[in-house]
């Protein structure tokens, strides 16, 4: 999709895939909560209506609920550049994060560290730092307050023999910078 500053991005379609009510405010979410199309509001609840069971189960519900979500984990694979293998789908990026904290959080040991950034949404920055209470050290990557920039010379005086992890999101929803994540 062409920047909202592209005179060929025709901005009327865009927001008429959306709700009324949500054009009413400027919301600079994310990870937070968005509104989302019209269209994804009608597969949530044909979803819910169809199909809101346990999937992978021996019946037509559980089925077409397997068949859905494995169809999601595809699409959004292709919309990636991923593998359908490499797709999670869950509730949302906070309770995403949670998990994957908690699941890595048994690898490391007391004294290893994590780097987050003061730029960061809760979703990516409060699993990480709770795991402080498991003996993992956890550093800032500040922001450079002039820039907006996540800079990677800071970054650099940051990393340690101890590191283990680097947290930090693409797209900050507070300055809504693109970090150079490569």
């Amino acid at each position: 999709m062409p920047p909202a500053t592209d005179p060929s991005l025709d901005l009327d379609f865009v927001r008429g895939l959306y709700p009324d009510p949500c054009w009413n405010w400027a919301f600079f979410e994310n990870a937070g909560g968005s509104y989302v199309p019209e269209s994804v509001i009608i597969r949530v609840a044909d979803y819910m209506r169809e199909t809101q069971v346990q999937p992978g189960a021996n019946y037509q519900a559980s089925a077409k609920a397997a068949e859905r979500i494995a169809n999601g984990q595809r699409l959004m694979a292709e919309l990636i550049g991923a593998a359908a293998d490499e797709v999670i789908i869950g509730p949302s990026t906070t309770m995403n994060v949670f998990v994957l904290a908690k699941a890595l959080g048994g690898m490391f040991t007391p004294g290893d560290e994590i780097i987050v950034t003061n730029l960061d949404h809760e979703a990516n920055i409060g699993a990480w730092r709770g795991l402080a209470g498991d003996g993992m050290g956890i550093r800032e990557w500040p922001v450079n307050a002039e820039t907006g920039n996540l800079e990677i010379e800071t970054l650099d005086g940051l990393l340690g023999d101890r590191t283990r992890l680097v947290c930090f999101s693409h797209c900050s929803n507070i300055v809504g910078r693109i970090n150079d994540a490569k």
